[in-house]
């Protein structure tokens, strides 16, 4: 398989799996799971960081896809941040804007389960384990929590790339704009990870798609969440940890878009030597266990 026909969530998984080794400073004391540090490395009270968080206009929640860990996490942090403001919408990468009219119906109780997947195309849209999100979704249908499609499907995405944006009607392309330049530092990320799955062909042209198609979508999401923010409402959007680390990816994409009131949080697990995130890698993590033995067989690695 050549790089450029490498499918968009594979290139996803060796993304995360690229950015995710912390390769800070020990702390001298590892502090026990289930405490919060802010950007500086130092321990925050929830109560204070989520008061805190809930009045920032967009909050995202990174993950790896496939880390139950990760999104029982995200369920917590979103009691969190819903009990400081109940005005919340939750943004989601995992499906496109299509699938937005699904949603509408999941949030208003007209589909169960079942239907939701259908309705959706969950599993030609994501792929991943519904039985991972569906928790976060009956919270937001509990809640009456309105959800956001952020993503767009990779056609389009492709198409962006290869045609032009000019050459894309904008009510094919949802009012989505040509993305922000990418820093050095991502363009370094990238790089490695395209370079993880050696291929056929010129280098520096699949180099370049792939870091085109990377920020259409790094762009898309982070529009979704601008679109959905106002002053009085908070959207929390969940992301591929990828998509977040240091400032890169989405939360670069809104500081463009002109929404600068935002906030990355992210789990970790620090590991038996106990190194944490260098400074920078998002404005507060959260300390988990191992979680590895209480994941579903599939999902541990």
């Amino acid at each position: 398989m050549s790089r450029s026909r490498l499918r968009p969530s594979v290139l996803l998984i060796a993304l995360v799996g690229l950015v995710l080794p912390l390769e800070g400073l020990a702390a001298e004391t590892c502090p026990a799971p289930g405490q919060w540090l802010g950007a500086d490395g130092e321990r925050v009270a929830s109560d204070t960081l989520m008061a805190e968080f809930a009045e920032r206009r967009v909050v995202m929640l990174g993950e790896q896809h496939d880390r139950l860990a990760h999104h029982r996490w995200q369920l917590h942090t979103l009691a969190g941040l819903h009990a400081h403001h109940p005005r919340m919408v939750i943004g989601l990468e995992m499906l496109p804007r299509e699938a937005q009219p699904a949603l509408d119906a999941w949030v208003a109780g007209e589909l169960d389960e079942a239907g939701f997947l259908e309705a959706s195309e969950w599993h030609s849209a994501w792929g991943f384990d519904p039985a991972l999100y569906f928790p976060i979704l009956h919270f937001a249908r509990m809640q009456r929590i309105p959800l956001l499609a952020l993503n767009v499907t990779p056609t389009l995405r492709q198409r962006l790339v290869a045609e032009g944006w000019e050459a894309v009607p904008e009510q094919e392309r949802y009012a989505i704009t040509p993305p922000a330049a990418p820093s050095e530092a991502y363009r370094g990320v990238l790089s490695d990870v395209f370079d993880q799955h050696p291929g056929d062909g010129d280098r520096e042209a699949g180099l370049a798609r792939f870091i085109d198609a990377q920020l259409v979508w790094d762009r898309a999401m982070a529009t979704g969440l601008a679109d959905a923010s106002d002053e009085n409402t908070l959207v929390v959007g969940l992301i591929c940890q990828g998509h977040l680390t240091h400032g890169h990816g989405v939360p670069h994409q809104l500081d463009d878009l002109g929404l600068t009131d935002h906030r990355t949080l992210l789990p970790i697990t620090p590991g038996p030597d106990c190194h944490f995130p260098e400074p920078g890698y998002a404005d507060a993590v959260y300390l988990l266990g191992d979680e590895t033995p209480y994941e579903p067989p599939e999902s541990s690695h």
